[in-house]
């Protein structure tokens, strides 16, 4: 089995730093519509079996609705929380895992694939994220081959406890997974990119931007 773990933090809140243009009911939506969008993208991509892990009751409560399995998170960390999921994947039987966070609206299934392609050859595959050299998807085989260590700086840290394991790290940037909604200026390069209308939210952020 290859896994896929999607890490959530609680929608209430996210995306603090866009409160320069927003107010917090907006990036509260904001956070919503990048849920569902994370989901949607899950369930197209079916060669993963999907975990979702977050310290939000509602998001686990979302997301079971809709058919996916789920980890709750307590609430130490990003970090703890994707290292207790993989330990939990490994005794389940997985090979694999990848890690998304919830905030890059334009990935695709193509997208994931490639990443699988590339970690038939690597035990290690980061994706890098635009704007602060973090880790915008993070492939493991196995799920706990490195301890993840997400945040400002990731891919950095990523690499080099790759090679402290002498394990094989792919970095593979793919442009749609390098743009996660941050900033305003991320907001704008989004809608710059004319996402598809499909998106709950390229939909909401025009309504809120117009």
């Amino acid at each position: 089995m290859d896994a896929g773990l999607l890490a959530v933090k609680r929608l209430d809140a996210a995306k603090s730093r866009l409160a320069s243009r927003f107010s917090d009911q907006d990036r509260l939506s904001i956070a919503r519509a990048l849920f569902d969008d994370a989901l949607e993208l899950c369930r197209g991509t079916t060669h993963l079996r999907w975990w979702i892990v977050s310290d939000d009751q509602d998001v686990v409560d979302q997301a079971r609705g809709r058919g996916f399995e789920t980890m709750k998170d307590t609430g130490s960390g990003l970090n703890d929380a994707i290292t207790t999921s993989a330990r939990a994947l490994t005794e389940m039987g997985a090979s694999s895992v990848t890690v998304l966070p919830c905030d890059i609206p334009l990935a695709t299934p193509e997208d994931l694939l490639d990443i699988a392609d590339t970690g038939e050859l690597s035990d290690i595959v980061v994706v890098p994220s635009e704007g602060d050299g973090g880790t915008n998807a993070l492939y493991l085989r196995p799920p706990e081959v490195i301890t993840p260590l997400f945040g400002p700086g990731s891919l950095t840290r990523h690499i080099r406890a790759a090679e402290r394991a002498g394990l094989r790290c792919s970095v593979l940037p793919l442009e749609r997974l390098e743009l996660d909604l941050d900033t305003p200026a991320d907001i704008d390069t989004f809608l710059r990119a004319d996402p598809p209308t499909t998106l709950k939210t390229a939909e909401l952020l025009r309504k809120l931007t117009a």
